[in-house]
């Protein structure tokens, strides 16, 4: 059963087409979807001029009905071959009429179509037909082509050619799509498009697809900061590990994987310095958060505590190591007041207490008796009184 439809003529269309308009809005209500298509396919098939399949296919555009996927896609396929270049005006209008009829394929979802609008993405000049076909491909869900179209994004971060709009088009759709497919070989893409200096539209197109198109991205952000070289690009890695739908325990796993590439790489310049310092302290962070318990961590936090580094760092390293609840994270954090009240001893001050009073703090929280000996020597290597009343306190705690 359709609707009468208001159709859209143009004073270009020969006689007999706006006759066949005519018969149209008169024709029954109780026409078959059959005859409904076959008269509109006639139509198209009959007319003259590209406008004339235009207006045409503006008509056939506004019916939903699926009787339609075999006309429109013999449509596709004729007008893939039309070569262009002759006529400028027949040119864009051939280019409107392709995305219509793209566009209607994606809607009805024409599975069988997908070769053939993947043909329009790969070979496409306009780059918003091509931008549309993409869409189209996501709508369909020819999840086949996802990894043509996360080459074609990935190709976009890196390089973007003069029609700077276009472009961004393009990876609008590949994102878009991308996030429909669900598929894991989108996601490094579109981490990447988050970061390359796209318009807001598509930075925030990115950002959102990260955070629904996997539920647990964490495999494959353990071996992104692995191998990645970029030290930015590393911590971007971690930052959607922790906004992502992955459990406590793989995200810990991430931020173990990232503090560890914080520790083994070394900067080669002060833009490379603060990245390797916020990785360090985003990961730490996001163990305390998170309250891991992993023993990899200890020893990771570990090597902080002895690094030339900036306080702030020290502090993270020993908060997270008071959260772990296993007797090893409490004797690391004594050996380390130990190598305080050495060099304390020693007559190597410090400039503030700041890092021996969080030690001594850290492992009060713990309440483990096994800090008994180290906190009472505080007391006796001649520290400020601030310090030695800090270690009182922590005693107190001590179970």
């Amino acid at each position: 059963m359709y609707r009468r439809r208001t159709m859209k003529t143009s004073r270009n269309l020969p006689i007999a087409v706006i006759a066949v308009f005519m018969f149209l809005i008169c024709v029954p209500l109780v026409s078959t979807a059959d005859e409904v298509t076959d008269v509109w396919s006639g139509l198209y098939k009959r007319a003259k001029t590209i406008d004339q399949k235009y207006e045409i296919m503006q008509n056939v555009y506004e019916l939903d009905n699926r009787d339609f996927i075999p006309f429109l896609t013999e449509a596709l396929d004729e007008l893939i071959l039309y070569k262009g270049g002759q006529d400028l005006k027949r040119d864009q209008v051939h280019s409107k009429l392709e995305v219509l009829v793209i566009k209607k394929l994606g809607e009805l979802k024409a599975e069988g179509a997908a070769p053939l609008i993947f043909t329009v993405v790969r070979d496409a000049k306009d780059p918003y037909l091509k931008s549309e076909a993409i869409l189209a491909l996501g709508e369909i869900g020819a999840v086949q082509y996802a990894s043509s179209i996360s080459l074609i994004l990935k190709n976009l971060n890196l390089y973007r050619g003069e029609d700077i709009q276009a472009d961004e088009a393009i990876a609008y759709s590949c994102i878009k799509t991308l996030e429909r497919f669900k598929d894991p070989v989108g996601y490094i893409p579109i981490l990447f498009a988050s970061t390359a200096g796209y318009s807001r539209k598509v930075k925030t197109a990115a950002e959102e697809a990260l955070a629904t198109i996997m539920d647990d991205p964490s495999d494959i952000l353990v071996q992104f900061i692995h191998n990645e070289s970029s030290f930015e690009m590393k911590l971007e890695g971690l930052k959607y590990a922790l906004v992502s739908s992955a459990p406590d325990n793989r995200k810990v796993e991430v931020a173990i994987e990232a503090l560890r590439q914080g520790l083994i790489n070394k900067p080669r310049d002060m833009d490379e310095e603060t990245y390797l310092r916020e990785l360090r302290s985003k990961a730490l962070e996001t163990l305390i958060l998170l309250k891991a318990q992993d023993i990899n961590a200890i020893r990771l936090a570990e090597q902080i505590l002895y690094m030339n580094v900036q306080a702030s760092e020290k502090v993270y390293a020993i908060e997270a190591l008071s959260g772990f609840s296993n007797t090893e994270a409490v004797k690391t954090l004594i050996r380390y007041l130990a190598y305080q009240n050495n060099r304390q001893q020693s007559g190597v001050t410090s400039r503030d207490n700041r890092i021996v009073i969080a030690t001594i703090r850290s492992l009060g929280r713990t309440g483990s008796r096994l800090a008994y000996e180290e906190l009472m020597r505080v007391k006796y290597v001649d520290y400020p009184s601030v310090v030695e009343r800090e270690a009182d306190a922590a005693l107190k705690k001590l179970k």
